[in-house]
């Protein structure tokens, strides 16, 4: 990640916010990264699952 990538504020319940915590702490990373890498996984199997629908129609 660079520093120029875009930036917003994200409001999160304390609760989720202590799971992400100890998650980035887990995995030895910030909390950014860590945030970004579940996105990034979430995307690819929402991504996968709207594939094999697709397939699954045809």
């Amino acid at each position: 990640m660079d520093q120029k990538d875009p930036q917003f504020k994200l409001r999160i319940p304390r609760e989720i916010r202590d799971r992400l915590q100890i998650s980035a702490l887990r995995e030895r990373r910030s909390m950014n990264s860590q945030i970004v890498k579940m996105l990034e996984q979430a995307l690819s199997s929402e991504n996968e699952k709207a594939e094999t629908a697709a397939t699954a129609s045809a």
